[in-house]
């Protein structure tokens, strides 16, 4: 609506120049006849036309508030009804932006939990995995002991072929490879 009522503004606006111009070249005419005529002639025309100009103006401009005054209020409170949708447009934006920012920042806090819970899981797996990893190790050495002859029963207890000892207090024994009697 306001883009209709600022084109109807301008195509009444030509017209009010139109009509201006108009009389502007009556004016001119009406002058340069009565340029012909005497002095005295002349300057009663000049003084016509002056006041004919004038009034023309006068009546034009009268015109031209009667018909854009309202059109210039409803114009002026377009404008300022679109400068508040935008004052409000712009809030929303910015509400909608710092939302946003705290969307990113749960975003990265969620990220950041999840990376250090899978951290933490994979440690625990890696290590549970490492102690297996011993154990099957200590089982492998056993059943080599056991197939070299180091390790054997001894009915219901075993045996082992023992060699020297080891430890401050000689708390330990060293078990003889086998082949080595």
């Amino acid at each position: 609506m306001a883009a209709d009522l600022a084109v109807f503004a301008q195509h009444m606006q030509e017209q009010s120049e139109r009509a201006v111009q108009h009389v502007d070249r009556s004016a001119d005419e009406l002058h340069r006849t009565a340029q012909g005529m005497g002095a005295d002639a002349q300057e009663l025309t000049h003084q016509l036309i002056n006041a004919v100009q004038n009034q023309t103006r006068e009546a034009i401009g009268r015109g031209v508030d009667q018909t854009f005054g309202p059109i210039g209020t409803q114009l002026r409170e377009s404008a300022e009804l679109a400068e508040r949708a935008a004052k409000a447009l712009e809030d929303q934006h910015i509400g909608l932006l710092r939302s946003q920012q705290g969307l990113i920042y749960k975003g990265v806090a969620a990220l950041l939990v999840g990376s250090i819970l899978a951290v933490g899981s994979s440690w625990y797996f890696m290590r549970k995995s490492m102690r297996e990893i011993e154990r099957a190790q200590f089982a492998k050495d056993i059943l080599h002991a056991t197939q070299s002859g180091a390790l054997t029963r001894c009915g219901e207890a075993l045996c082992a072929r023992a060699g020297k000892t080891y430890g401050a207090k000689g708390e330990y024994v060293l078990l003889e490879p086998a082949g080595a009697e």
